[in-house]
């Protein structure tokens, strides 16, 4: 039997019924954990009780001594390969995602969206200004704006596509922005991405982008410089005088000589205070920052996991092939890996900061096979460094799961509750005691269909095969 109707056969079937009993249930709602069963019928929750007696025809699986906790989501990944990442996603017990775009057409995601062992999916439209990012034609659903007209155009056209979203991108000029956000707000679909060069982040708030990506221009929006720093950023992405790799080398890796220390804490206050009012959502992906951090360190080259790259990501991972770094001599390549270990710092303390100020996080990987972070894997890396920066275990729990759902407006997925969905992973270990534990994963439940450790690992295995060739 091919592995794929193998796994099909194992794993629960969508109309039959199961019980997942005596486990601790962390349901991420906030309420203390407690033991009970958890009864799934047709893909959905319908019971939460101490004690669930099973009817004939009922599977059970006894959790005596396991947590169960939602799905998890990540929300900043590029997909990739479909026999490659659906398989790292769900034997991570990722459930869903917020797909940031990689160009796959949305026929293609919503024929992936009707698949049953696919995670949920979210996809947007893309807005860059000229130039796009791609040296060549655009993928579908990809669109440069240069004027506000065009904007609005580009706006009407992707919502009629029907995507879910839409991302802006770094180098949309200042009018085109403000008339993506006026049109997006009268057709009444959701933007999100990257805080263009020319705009502020307290103006994107302001304008009502629903979430900015990567800590983009938070440091300069403190900065008692601010106006100055812009401006020297976008006469640099500008310049036609500078290779791309060093252009997008200085967006993504900012100097930290005139930034960190025109750090003004009541501007910073002022800001995180607007992200508040305003529900604007942040989503570090500090594991992509650690991530070209760590690329030449021992333990990430001897990394296990590296047996499930494939080669043409394995090149990208290594700094002389890389796309950010491959024109580096030995001394340069030294001092930009210096400047990003400072910034991963800072960007630590900066998310911790804003967590204090009540700031709302989504847990996200920036994860496309070519940038350092694995698959799948890296979610629980993001999780790992937001208790670093200062979220207890329970909130970085939340930012994979509850916050999805309400980033979203969704309120079918998220939580354990009865009437939602039935997306779980059943653990091995307490994550609240150490969020780590999220990755002693026993089992995964997506949309009521159950996927044991030994379908887990038969996934794990068929990728490394793959990876292998």
């Amino acid at each position: 039997m091919k592995l794929g109707l193998w796994l099909l056969a194992a794993a629960t079937l969508p109309g039959q019924s199961l019980i997942i009993k005596d486990a601790v249930v962390i349901d991420a709602t906030g309420a203390r954990p407690r033991r009970a069963s958890v009864a799934i019928n047709r893909g959905r929750i319908v019971a939460i009780e101490k004690k669930i007696h099973a009817r004939r025809g009922d599977e059970v699986v006894q959790a005596k001594g396991k947590f169960l906790i939602p799905g998890l989501w990540d929300m900043h990944i590029h997909l990739g390969p479909p026999e490659v990442f659906f398989p790292l996603l769900l034997a991570n017990g990722i459930t869903g995602v917020r797909e940031m775009f990689t160009g796959i057409p949305m026929p293609v995601i919503n024929a992936w969206r009707s698949r049953p062992d696919v995670p949920r999916i979210f996809a947007p439209g893309f807005l860059d200004g000229p130039p796009l990012v791609w040296s060549g034609p655009p993928p579908p659903g990809a669109i440069a704006v240069g004027t506000a007209e065009q904007a609005r155009m580009a706006v009407r056209a992707l919502a009629a596509s029907r995507v879910d979203f839409l991302k802006v991108y770094t180098s949309i000029p200042r009018e085109a922005y403000f008339a993506i956000a006026e049109e997006a707000r009268a057709l009444g679909i959701p933007f999100a991405g990257h805080v263009p060069e020319e705009v502020s982040a307290a103006e994107a708030s302001d304008a009502g982008q629903r979430s900015q990506e990567h800590l983009i221009g938070i440091l300069e929006a403190c900065s008692t410089n601010e106006d100055a720093l812009r401006r020297a950023r976008v006469t640099m992405m500008l310049d036609q005088n500078i290779s791309g790799e060093e252009r997008m080398r200085e967006l993504a890796f900012p100097n930290p000589k005139g930034l960190f220390n025109t750090y003004s804490d009541s501007k910073a206050a002022a800001l995180f205070e607007k992200f508040v009012k305003n529900g604007t959502w942040q989503t570090p992906t500090l594991a992509l920052l650690s991530g070209f951090a760590r690329m030449r360190d021992a333990g990430f080259l001897d990394d296990p996991r590296r047996k499930y790259l494939l080669r043409a990501w394995r090149e990208q991972w290594d700094p002389s092939r890389n796309f950010f770094l491959h024109d580096l001599s030995a001394a340069d390549l030294d001092a930009l890996n210096a400047r990003i270990h400072a910034l991963l710092d800072r960007y630590e303390k900066l998310v911790g900061d804003m967590h204090r100020a009540g700031v709302e996080f989504l847990a996200g990987t920036d994860a496309n096979g070519v940038n350092p972070v694995y698959p799948g894997f890296g979610l629980h890396d993001e999780l790992a460094l937001l208790v670093k920066s200062g979220l207890s275990n329970l909130e970085a729990l939340q930012a994979a799961t509850r916050n999805a759902s309400r980033y979203f407006g969704n309120p079918d997925f998220g939580t354990i509750e009865v009437n939602q969905s039935a997306d779980l992973v059943l653990l091995d270990a307490d994550p609240l005691l150490d969020i780590r534990n999220t990755e002693k994963i026993e089992a995964v439940v997506l949309r009521g269909r159950y996927y044991s450790r030994e379908n887990l690992d038969a996934m794990l295995k068929r990728v490394e095969q793959i990876a292998a060739r």
